[in-house]
């Protein structure tokens, strides 16, 4: 029988090859039976929820749902599981491959976004080797006894990914949004903005379409869900303006759709936020760190998958401090913003409440670049000791203008550290499904 345990190399699962394994594999019953196995660690997973009618459109809904939560290796075990002729090989991306599941951030100009990923994937073949480590009866209950420290940090690294899904949706869709408003801006007067914007509002409901699949999850059943009443509504409405060429129908559509891009995307962010900051990797440090101590008093002979899980636990606890340190920057970054939002609001006004606020915003500020040897942070500095003195001189149109420079490059800042914070989430789903495979052990 072929293991289902995940090979050690980095290949990618390429959803294709999986959809065809499914689709000629596997007839309706096969496919209730995969859900049903798949629903003891995923609820969401029903067959008769999945869209489509078709087992092929129903097989392809499976592989996007697990697509979009980064664990399509949870899938394959799974099918593995029934289907032991199957091997990784045949559904692995070759390098030659185009990865139609690879993500991207939309990145604002001149913001990067780290590529490091090698602590990931240590840590992650750390879990492949305790999975090879419970085939042996001797050692299983070394590993189950950390299942509820496993489990724990497996569903926060899962809602994790479904509130960075849920961000990544509300970009896309803005982009979207601009695309229609740019040129529905040339209406009434140029009838032929009426092309560009049939063009662009099929792909605009796709998103409002994805973004509504998504809020049906267990992640946002007991949240506020008057955004998705809002989205669905508006989806609606620009779709019968654009039927219709009525223009304005269509400018209140997507007056409708700037409201809810300007508060949600934000609120979504902040929940990211506090997920992120409340997944306990040191947890799994410990266990990790027991299990090794563990096999070492066992069976001395195991020096190679000793080392190999040693090396998954100094990773995780790299990571771990990353995440901290992100988490802690991205808050006090937060604060500085939502201080400077309120004081620009009176600033039109005169100086005095920016004067009242300095004494908190500068030390707040400087408390963030002290010690920062990086170009933005030499930057910021030089702009806080020019405020100072533009304040203290009093000077209005000085103060105004030197004031919207620190906010700008503030906010520069504060989207960098988002976006690290983002991408380390995202890298952090190769720990979830690695998670999730060891998880899928203990049912056996």
């Amino acid at each position: 029988m072929t293991s289902s345990s995940p090979p050690a190399g980095d290949k990618s699962v390429d959803p294709r090859k999986l959809l065809r394994v499914l689709n000629e594999l596997f007839n309706e019953e096969d496919l209730r039976d995969l859900c049903f196995d798949l629903r003891v660690r995923d609820p969401d997973v029903d067959y008769d929820n999945l869209p489509g009618r078709a087992k092929k459109d129903k097989a392809r809904e499976l592989i996007i749902f697990y697509s979009h939560r980064k664990r399509l290796g949870v899938l394959v075990a799974a099918i593995i599981d029934l289907r032991p002729n199957i091997s990784w090989d045949e559904i692995q991306l070759e390098e030659s491959d185009e990865d139609p599941t690879a993500g991207s951030i939309t990145l604002p100009p001149g913001l990067s976004q780290p590529q490091d990923k090698s602590k990931t994937l240590i840590a992650s073949k750390s879990f492949t080797a305790l999975i090879r480590l419970m085939s042996r009866p001797d050692m299983r209950n070394a590993v189950i006894a950390f299942q509820k420290d496993f489990e724990a940090a497996s569903e926060q690294i899962a809602l994790m990914n479904d509130y960075k899904l849920v961000h990544d949706l509300f970009q896309e869709l803005e982009n979207r949004y601009y695309l229609i408003f740019n040129d529905q801006k040339r209406l009434p007067d140029d009838d032929l903005a009426w092309d560009g914007i049939t063009i662009n509002e099929p792909e605009l409901q796709g998103k409002i379409h994805d973004l509504l699949n998504v809020a049906r999850t267990a992640t946002f059943a007991t949240e506020d869900a008057r955004w998705t009443e809002q989205l669905k509504t508006i989806g609606e409405d620009i779709r019968t303006a654009v039927e219709e060429y009525n223009y304005d129908k269509l400018k209140t559509g997507t007056s409708r759709l700037f409201r809810v891009l300007n508060r949600y995307p934000s609120r979504v962010n902040a929940q990211l936020v506090t997920a992120a900051g409340a997944l306990r990797l040191d947890s799994l440090v410990d266990a990790m760190t027991t299990i090794n101590k563990n096999l070492a008093e066992i069976d001395i002979t195991l020096d190679t998958m000793i080392e190999e899980i040693q090396n998954g636990a100094e990773a995780l606890a790299s990571l771990d401090e990353r995440l901290t340190a992100l988490v802690k920057e991205h808050n006090a970054w937060q604060e500085v913003d939502d201080e400077i939002r309120r004081v620009k609001t009176s600033l039109y006004l005169g100086i005095e409440e920016l004067e009242n606020s300095w004494f908190d915003l500068e030390p707040m500020t400087r408390d963030l670049v002290n010690g920062q040897p990086e170009e933005w942070a030499v930057s910021l500095t030089k702009v806080i000791d020019k405020l100072n003195e533009a304040l203290a001189e009093k000077g209005f149109v000085t103060v105004r203008r030197t004031f919207l420079q620190y906010q700008s490059q503030v906010g520069r800042r504060f989207r960098q550290v988002d976006l690290n914070l983002l991408t380390l989430c995202q890298e952090l789903q190769r720990v979830g499904e690695s998670l999730d495979l060891v998880l899928r052990q203990f049912h056996k």
